[in-house]
C-alpha cells in the first residue's frame, strides 16, 4: 500500500502523464486504399468479416471480389489479416496506419512470395 502511495506521490510531483491505451481503429465502412508501385486497389471493409477489393489501376484494373477474411489487431496502429481469394491466392497482411504501409504476403499453391505498398484510408 506505501508503495502504491508513493508511486502515485512521485506521478503527480513529477508531472508524469500514465499512458492510455488507445482504441484501434474500428474498420467497418471504411474504404483503404493500397498502392503497390503502379497497381493501385481499393479495400472497403463491409463488416467485421466481409471485405470488397477492386483493382483501380495496374495490370489487373477491373478485378474486384468480394471476401471474408480474418484480423487481429497486433496493437493500436497495426492490424494483421489473412483472406483467400476466389482464385485461391491466401492474402496475409499487415496494416501498419501510423506508417502508412502494408507489409503483404501470397501464397500461390506453395509458392510464397512478399512485397510492401503504402496505404491510407479514403475519406
Amino acid at each position: 500500500m506505501k508503495l502504491n502511495f508513493a508511486i502515485l506521490l512521485f506521478l503527480l510531483l513529477t508531472n508524469c502523464k500514465v499512458p492510455t491505451a488507445k482504441t484501434p481503429l474500428p474498420l467497418a465502412g471504411k474504404t483503404i486504399e493500397y498502392r503497390y508501385g503502379e497497381s493501385v486497389y481499393h479495400v472497403t471493409f463491409d463488416s467485421d468479416t466481409t471485405l470488397l477489393w477492386e483493382a483501380i489501376a495496374g495490370d489487373e484494373t477491373g478485378a474486384k471480389e468480394n471476401e471474408t477474411y480474418v484480423a487481429e489487431w497486433i496493437d493500436q496502429d497495426k492490424l494483421f489479416i489473412t483472406w483467400g481469394e476466389a482464385n485461391g491466392i491466401g492474402v496475409s497482411q499487415v496494416l501498419d496506419f501510423s506508417a502508412g504501409e502494408v507489409y503483404n504476403h501470397l501464397l500461390r499453391g506453395r509458392a510464397a512470395s512478399l512485397g510492401n505498398g503504402k496505404i491510407r484510408i479514403l475519406e
